[in-house]
């Protein structure tokens, strides 16, 4: 196969075993360095000077030109949207949204196929977005109004076309919304950076191992495993073995394996090097290194993009109903704040139960009941639950986004704290930004890290009524007395250690003996006496609120109610802390640990 003039420079800039690897994309340029950074950090360093004189030489010398050419529409543009146009005149109105979604997944569809420079440069990754770019040559299909609703319009021109006077009148009202996000798209960013950095501070790594022998399941062919450490046995490799990318090939076949992960560290304060994994050189973390600080920074990064993006309405809708869930900038916030009006918000069973009737409420939506109970579902949602069908609480009952405060309250911190990382794990995903997990368990572990107390029981555990534990408080007092029984005769029981991603002073119900059933585990530490605990999540602005060190809440905000309340429960401060904010004040060491000072 002939090879590209391009292919040839970028050869010339890489070390011989990394030449001939085909067409590079921005992102497969990126794995490659990544993978040159680990396996030959002295041939990265000349590599990447190498491709950066390549890359302003060609942008110096030759540049790239867009011509009338580059946006004209072709006959397969009308081939393709034409009978959607006729479908959606016939249509009924409650029919139409689907034809517009399918409408716009279609252009879609063929602008990333578009045969024009500015087509090279999206597929390239070097600039713009499909998006964008199907407004200019394609059409945009549909338009939003104020409430992020679709409008019943269709619009058949491109914007190359220039569009017709209702066409742009509809279509308007999203330009100016546009407009006015990308004026304050700076503010919306920078708030939740602060508030991101403010909950992960001071998760510092603090020992080199732990010692635990517990992690989270994950797919043995998510890319994510890489460069953690095994926490049980697989693909013949023992436990503690570092998951390289041979490694992970070599596990492939097995559906999936437990990893150390920062979420289920049990080190007395800050992470290990063993549950952080390896760094982005292919080191361990260093003693000191504050990895919640990293985490903070990293995801903070793409959020002024996403703002940014939005102005040019470069949302795209599935139509598939399960997926409704917003997203960009809108989605990361709504599920760091958790706001009561929680847009596309699933119903979830608020108990255990039977569904015993579904019928169809008078002011629109559907009731679920669960035996004598029932349960709405808006109109703008569909039932996901059939008749018969046997739920525990915080169960699906609808299509939806389930708001994260109702999944812990139902299911635990350990359950919340993986939906957390997996729902804005896709939210950064589909914004274009492929987010590593560890820096989502980082902030899962951050901002879910403590309880309510409702019952203090009749155990020794040293708890009051009304109590706010800290979470590693309450699962070193379940420790001490807790013994071992079989998973079977553990339903309707209280863990009191970590297993999987289960918390402790979680309920083991029937559906998470059956997961941990799956995972080959068959026996838990169950928890003697429990104290009657409720899991909290507030948002993620009030948080660090909840700490118990008065002078780490002083570096967030609402400066006179930590004060106040400070006061009036005699909190005290640990200047040695893994928290940087009373080591600045004073002037002081930061604190030192088993293997340094961090």
């Amino acid at each position: 196969m002939a090879r590209t003039f391009g292919e040839h420079l970028v050869d010339d800039a890489l070390p011989t075993q990394y030449k001939g690897r085909g067409v590079f994309t921005k992102g497969k340029l990126h794995e490659t360095l990544v993978e040159m950074a680990k396996a030959h950090p002295e041939l990265y360093a000349e590599a990447v000077t190498k491709l950066k004189r390549v890359g302003d030489e060609v942008a110096t010398l030759e540049g790239i030109s867009v011509g009338l050419e580059d946006i004209a529409p072709d006959e397969r543009r009308n081939a393709l949207l034409t009978p959607f146009v006729t479908a959606f005149h016939k249509a009924p109105a409650a029919g139409r949204e689907k034809i517009l979604l399918d409408a716009q997944n279609s252009m879609l569809a063929y602008t990333k196929t578009h045969p024009s420079t500015m087509g090279e440069m999206i597929r390239s990754g070097g600039r713009g977005n499909a998006p964008q770019l199907m407004k200019m040559v394609a059409s945009p299909v549909l338009a939003r109004d104020e409430k992020d609703k679709i409008v019943p319009w269709i619009i058949p021109r491109s914007y190359s076309e220039g569009l017709k006077p209702s066409d742009a009148w509809v279509a308007g009202n999203e330009a100016r919304i546009n407009a006015i996000k990308s004026n304050i798209s700076v503010v919306e960013p920078g708030d939740l950076a602060k508030i991101l950095v403010n909950n992960m501070s001071d998760k510092i790594v603090t020992a080199v191992d732990c010692g635990t022998h517990n992690g989270i399941a994950m797919n043995s062919t998510d890319p994510h495993i890489i460069d953690r450490y095994l926490a049980h046995a697989a693909g013949g490799f023992t436990p503690g073995t570092l998951v390289t990318p041979e490694v992970a090939r070599r596990l492939s076949k097995a559906d999936s394996v437990i990893v150390r992960s920062p979420m289920t560290c049990e080190a007395a304060h800050g992470i290990c090097q063993k549950c952080q994994g390896l760094d982005a050189t292919g080191h361990p973390h260093v003693i000191g290194i504050n990895v919640g600080m990293r985490a903070a920074q990293a995801m903070a990064e793409p959020l002024t993009q996403f703002s940014l993006n939005a102005k040019h309405g470069g949302r795209i809708d599935t139509g598939k109903d399960h997926e409704k869930r917003p997203e960009g900038i809108k989605g990361v916030r709504q599920l760091l704040e958790i706001p009561q009006s929680f847009l596309y918000k699933a119903t979830l069973a608020e108990h255990d139960g039977e569904v015993s009737k579904i019928e169809k409420a008078p002011q629109g939506g559907h009731y679920v009941w669960l035996g004598d109970s029932r349960h709405y579902v808006s109109p703008d949602l569909n039932v996901t639950a059939h008749l018969g069908q046997k739920v525990t609480a915080g169960d699906v009952l609808s299509n939806g986004v389930p708001k994260p405060d109702e999944i812990v309250k139902y299911k635990g911190l350990g359950t919340g704290r993986k939906y957390l990382v997996d729902t804005m794990y896709n939210v950064y995903k589909d914004a274009g930004a492929d987010m590593d997990k560890r820096h989502l368990e980082i902030l899962a572990r951050s901002v879910l890290n403590h309880v309510y107390i409702t019952d203090p029981g009749e155990g020794t555990h040293g708890f009051m009524k009304g109590d706010i534990v800290n979470f590693n408080r309450l699962t070193a007092a379940l420790g001490k007395d807790a013994h071992s029984t079989l998973l079977n005769a553990a339903v309707g029981e209280t863990l009191a250690k970590n297993v999987l991603h289960y918390t402790p002073g979680t309920r083991i119900t029937q559906a998470i003996r059956d997961d941990l059933t799956r995972r080959g585990i068959s026996s838990v530490d169950v928890a003697e006496l429990p104290p009657q605990i409720e899991p909290i999540m507030r948002a993620a602005s009030r948080t660090p609120l909840l700490n118990s060190d008065w002078m780490q809440r002083l570096a967030h905000r609402y400066l006179k109610e930590s004060l106040m309340s400070g006061a009036h429960r005699g909190d005290v401060s640990d200047i040695h802390g893994t928290s940087p904010v009373p080591g600045y004040a004073h002037g002081l060491e930061f604190g030192q640990g088993p293997s340094g000072t961090y």
